[in-house]
């Protein structure tokens, strides 16, 4: 069937139930605007809140970028936007292609959530339900051929592919720097070619904002009001796109933690996240080769060569495990090697590899982070290493690692890995002026967090497995990133 998204949005043996109330009229107004449909009078006004001055486009937009507030009710828009159309637009084919609608995000489980939205729009009309051939738990195959496909946002897996339309879900999440592992400007880059296969087809990301950097941001500060041809971009509060959300729930969210609430519902980018560390830093401290430097007992100037590690435990399903083994030599932490278990694994089977690990390095302690306390150091004391709880949370050991970067003390070890979860740190500064450290959303850190464990330890002159780390406050111990003379003078290595 061929039919307008105004009759699909309201007519209610379709999208009727999702798009076509009263409190949809701003997201309907703005799919409409980007399909170059006329608006009528009230929609013109809602459009004119969230366009940023610009006219609606004369013709279909190729790219649709909706910037909204946490509850805007922007994925299970979108969904109908798809379905729409994967179901009521023609899309002729050569022998062989299948049009393909695909529900991309950070990660599987979110893309899901896009997913169920879909297939329930799907069930729930009686004249659409009626075009579902077949279905699985991440594939829905219409009559007509189109099929609609959960995938991540990788940008080798995307590729080949006659697409239709690619929903990209909460985009401002997904990676951004150019050394990660599928960078978010990538995958939109893979994605065109796809696209272009079909006059027609549309590219919607959707987020709420979050950092000022990444795709979502560029395409905020390039074309939000401008007249562009190609890309409408959107952007509104919560309650601009959804007047029905409770605004008591939005006050006392602001007053509890404004930055994160006008994020989250107020669409204002977080100017109290940035970057931790910045890619040249990390690149001046890695050592070219080799990857895991081989146990030794004593440096070029005739001291003993005393080993710590970290290592950042996991129950097996989530987040990977991590261990990383370093020592002081020369005025800096050489990190000599790290390793890196992903997950799903065994934590039992890897605590074993673990001890084997730093049995290499005559080690039989480690300082470990702070997950699962007891059940861990159990897990680990079965395989003959002691595991030791760190003194400081995560963050703080990150915190305590910067100055060690920023004056040159630290050789990393050439770990494409570890240089993406370097690089992925985030410094956020809280109400109380303190900041903190942590990878950013949808992301993951275990093995620099393991290599900070054991850097800071090294740093010390001391066995973070028999001496108390003692530090100062970090207000003191890192104003201009400066240590106290006293922090590389313990006299620890003295005698050897």
């Amino acid at each position: 069937m061929n039919l307008t998204f105004a009759r699909y949005a309201t007519d209610p043996m379709l999208a009727g139930n999702p798009l076509g109330s009263s409190s949809r009229l701003t997201i309907r107004a703005g799919i409409k605007a980007a399909l170059a449909e006329p608006l009528t009078a009230d929609e013109r006004l809602a459009f004119d809140k969230i366009g940023g001055g610009r006219e609606p486009p004369s013709a279909p937009a190729s790219e649709l970028v909706i910037i909204a507030g946490r509850a805007s009710g922007k994925t299970q828009s979108m969904a109908a936007l798809v379905v729409y159309l994967a179901t009521c637009r023609d899309w002729p084919c050569d022998p062989g292609q299948i049009p393909v609608v695909l529900l991309l995000a950070a990660d599987r489980e979110q893309a899901t959530v896009a997913f169920r939205y879909v297939l329930g729009q799907l069930q729930a009309s009686p004249v659409l339900s009626r075009e579902i051939d077949s279905t699985t738990k991440d594939r829905i195959v219409l009559r007509s051929g189109v099929e609609i496909q959960v995938a991540t946002s990788d940008f080798r897996a995307v590729r080949g592919r006659s697409i239709v339309a690619a929903v990209c879900d909460e985009i401002a999440f997904w990676p951004i720097t150019p050394d990660s592992a599928s960078p978010d400007t990538e995958v939109l880059t893979a994605l065109r070619p796809g696209l272009a296969r079909f006059r027609g087809s549309l590219l919607i990301c959707i987020s709420t904002p979050y950092s000022m950097g990444g795709a979502l941001y560029e395409y905020d500060r390039r074309y939000y009001g401008q007249n562009d041809a190609r890309v409408l971009v959107l952007k509104g509060a919560t309650r601009d796109f959804n007047p029905t959300f409770p605004e008591d729930v939005i006050a006392d969210a602001l007053q509890k933690d404004p930055a994160a609430a006008a994020a989250e519902y107020l669409c204002q980018y977080r100017t109290d996240v940035a970057s931790f560390i910045d890619i040249a830093l990390v690149d001046s401290l890695t050592r070219s080769e080799p990857r895991e430097l081989p146990r030794r007992s004593i440096t070029s100037k005739g001291t003993a060569i005393v080993y710590v590690a970290g290592i950042d435990t996991s129950g097996g399903r989530g987040d990977a495990a991590a261990c990383s083994v370093a020592h002081w030599e020369d005025d800096k932490v050489v990190v000599d090697a790290c390793r890196r278990w992903p997950a799903p694994h065994d934590p039992k089977a890897v605590a074993a590899q673990v001890s084997e690990f730093l049995a290499g390095y005559g080690l039989q302690t480690a300082t470990g982070d702070h997950y699962g306390a007891e059940l861990t150091k159990t897990i680990y004391a079965d395989v003959g290493v002691t595991l030791l709880p760190a003194d400081a949370p995560r963050s703080e050991q990150y915190l305590r690692l910067l100055p060690l970067m920023t004056t040159g003390r630290v050789e990393l070890p050439p770990d494409p890995t570890l240089r993406v979860e370097l690089l992925g740190l985030e410094r956020k500064t809280g109400r109380n002026g303190k900041d903190s450290v942590d990878h950013r959303p949808g992301a993951h850190d275990d093995l620099a967090n393991a290599v900070a464990l054991a850097a800071v330890a090294a740093s010390q002159g001391m066995s973070a497995a028999s001496v108390e780390l003692a530090w100062a406050e970090p207000s003191t111990v890192f104003d201009d990133y400066a240590f106290r003379p006293s922090d590389f003078s313990r006299g620890w290595f003295d005698g050897y």
